[in-house]
């Protein structure tokens, strides 16, 4: 027993060490240009037409029929986005430049591509962005066109060939004369005029990606531990110094608390968007090493903000930022590869939620004076406390991986099932770590727990929690697990 325990334990770690090796950038796949799915990003027509093109080249032709695959949820977002639905003229290509007949699934977001006897070398598709934004009304989950800005998210727009999606992917993107570009896959600022360029190492990241264009959108980069590069476009007052030195205060204390830089540098893409009608502008949205803050206009960080509004966009920034560590490095079973043609059923999203929140409180904490830091963290979950307080019965009544799988489809349609989840999470972690520095006397936190986290296997049970705290910081933690597991109805 003793050389399988091994064994498994090593099979484990080599998953871990692949992982890994994704998330900086390696693939199962050799990364040279020639082995790439070649992505083409078109969107020379985007302010006349509202319309983009899409082009995607296998690096070796796939035997037909082959499917087209188009995402209808991401990554954190917790629900099921119907982005097929402004997918339009869909074109397979074989080797030799022949149109192939392609045909529409009825029921799931896929295109069937040729026939048998026949290869696949390329499909082209449009998109309707400006449809796209009218009809999905939450604005961290659509891309979106203006006069002089658009920005896209990737898994709005990118689909993938079934069975090609763990390749490498490069991009080229093609953009309104003299208009400035920046994909989150490569920075740059200042960005470059009518075209850019990047690579990902597979898919998923490909798709955890943005792109952004426009003569509006206003860049800076903050330099750091991890370097900042702060993309905005505004449709209101705001003080971009201000706002985004309140994003490089949370990126600092966040990867201060994590202890880590796991990523070249972090992308901010901030939208402040007088709504369209019917349409809710109130989320933000992680990503792999950037993320997506689509708000209204009252959300603006000005001279006139207050102490109370600037710590609530601290939190904000923080939270999403933590989700780089938690779950994206640090993750339960079913999150991570990503499913992408239906959400899935996901037994630790108060993990997910509540942990990096309750992260991304104490790392904020952390950076402020001692009797500042206890105040903003008392304030922060006491508001925390509230929110189960006022939960209605039947959602108090719900074990928490019950209450997690509402959540997998739930989280933002009904938020009360959200805020939830992440509130008991959040809660769970500040009990853990209460404990965990009264028993060591200070000298041990749930933060080394969750370094230690950071370098365990996953995905991980939710069993093995308190045995690698335990292992990190010399205290049991697991009567606080069973306890927050159940029903929280008193």
């Amino acid at each position: 027993m003793a050389s399988e325990e091994a064994a498994r334990l090593s099979a484990r770690t080599l998953g871990v060490a692949f992982g890994i090796a994704l998330f900086l950038g390696a693939s199962p796949h050799s990364m040279r240009a020639e082995d790439a799915v070649a992505y083409v990003l078109d969107a020379t027509d985007i302010v006349a037409s509202g319309r983009i093109r899409v082009e995607i080249a296998l690096p070796v032709p796939v035997p037909a029929p082959a499917a087209l695959v188009v995402p209808r949820n991401y990554p954190g977002g917790y629900a099921f986005v119907l982005y097929d639905g402004t997918i339009e003229n869909v074109r397979g290509v074989s080797p030799d430049g022949t149109t192939l007949v392609v045909a529409r699934d009825p029921y799931g977001p896929r295109w069937s591509l040729g026939k048998a006897g026949q290869r696949v070398a390329r499909v082209v598709y449009e998109i309707d962005v400006a449809r796209m934004e009218r009809e999905i009304h939450d604005a961290v989950a659509t891309s979106k066109v203006r006069p002089r800005y658009a920005g896209f998210l990737g898994y709005s727009i990118f689909g993938y060939v079934d069975g090609e999606e763990r390749r490498p992917a490069s991009l080229e993107i093609r953009a309104p004369e003299g208009w400035a570009v920046l994909t989150t896959l490569a920075p740059a600022v200042p960005a470059l005029a009518g075209k850019a360029s990047g690579r990902a190492p597979d898919y998923d990241t490909l798709a955890d990606s943005q792109v952004l264009m426009g003569p509006d959108m206003k860049l800076s980069r903050l330099l750091g531990v991890i370097p900042l590069v702060f993309a905005a476009y505004v449709e209101c007052e705001a003080d971009l110094s201000l706002e985004s030195a309140l994003a490089r205060t949370a990126l600092d204390r966040v990867q201060a608390y994590f202890g880590d830089a796991p990523f070249r540098q972090y992308t901010v893409q901030l939208e402040l968007l007088e709504p369209l009608a019917g349409h809710g502008y109130g989320f933000s949205q992680e990503h792999v090493d950037s993320g997506t803050f689509s708000l209204s206009p009252e959300r603006a960080t000005t001279a006139k903000t207050s102490a109370d509004e600037r710590d609530q966009t601290l939190v904000n920034y923080a939270h999403h930022m933590a989700h780089s560590w938690i779950p994206k490095r640090a993750y339960g079973a079913g999150y991570s590869p990503h499913t992408w043609e239906a959400p899935p059923v996901l037994d630790t999203i108060w993990f997910n939620e509540g942990f990096g929140r309750y992260a991304a409180v104490q790392a904020l904490a952390d950076g402020m004076p001692p009797a500042e830091g206890a105040a903003f963290r008392t304030r922060t979950l006491g508001r925390l406390r509230a929110i189960l307080d006022e939960a209605p019965p039947f959602i108090r009544r719900m074990p928490l991986v019950e209450l997690s799988r509402s959540a997998s489809f739930l989280y933002s349609a009904d938020f009360r099932i959200g805020r939830s989840t992440f509130s008991r999470g959040a809660l769970m972690a500040a009990e853990m770590d209460d404990k965990i520095r009264a028993a060591s006397g200070g000298a041990k936190s749930l933060k080394d727990g969750l370094r230690a986290l950071l370098r365990a296997p996953h995905p991980f049970r939710t069993e093995d929690l308190p045995v690698i705290f335990q292992s990190a910081t010399g205290v049991d933690v697991r009567e606080i697990l069973e306890h927050w597991m159940k029903e929280t109805k008193r």
